[in-house]
């Protein structure tokens, strides 16, 4: 019975740490690159999950399309692509900081070092398979598919240090909350 629980709380785990990823971009979207409302869509249950942009003729651009209209169309809201970083890594920066936060509020509001282990360490294997998996798509099919690869096209160093502190943020949690 145990295992069950653990395997439905991982499924739940993955489908909340799906829709904030999305949140993050759809945030960063919204309030720093200044897309309207009506302009920018957060597509859950579609297949990969995205947040698709509406282009000038009212299509809605998923982001990894192969004729680069979604840039496209990105860049009419931030021209110099400033932001655009910030826009590719905002699921990775959302999530972490909520599920990071969520272990933390457990750890010490609850005492319970098993469940805010599970969360980091759960949130930690999502992210190690979404971005080894984005980079493996990449390196077979030559075109970025996803916000790893799509990040290395235009901030190669920044996505790499980004990657780094993004892991190692969850690597020091999981041992403070274990052993301290």
């Amino acid at each position: 019975m145990d295992i069950l629980f653990w395997l439905l709380g991982g499924y739940i785990l993955l489908l909340i740490h799906i829709w904030f990823h999305e949140l993050g971009h759809y945030t960063v979207g919204r309030f720093l690159v200044r897309i309207p409302k009506e302009n920018i869509q957060i597509r859950l249950f579609q297949y990969p999950a995205h947040v698709a942009l509406r282009d000038q003729d009212k299509n809605w651009i998923k982001p990894n399309d192969e004729e680069g209209n979604f840039v496209r169309t990105y860049l009419t809201y931030d021209p110099g692509g400033k932001r655009s970083f910030l826009f590719v890594m905002g699921g990775f920066i959302l999530q972490s900081f909520v599920f990071l936060c969520i272990a933390f509020a457990i750890n010490y509001s609850f005492d319970n070092v098993t469940l805010a282990n599970f969360i980091i360490g759960g949130s930690f294997v999502f992210n190690i398979v979404y971005i080894f998996g984005d980079l493996m798509v990449f390196l077979w099919k030559r075109i970025p598919v996803g916000d790893i690869s799509s990040a290395f096209q235009f901030a190669p160093i920044k996505s790499v240090l980004f990657i780094i502190s993004l892991l190692l943020s969850y690597g020091a949690s999981y041992v403070y909350i274990g052993f301290y």
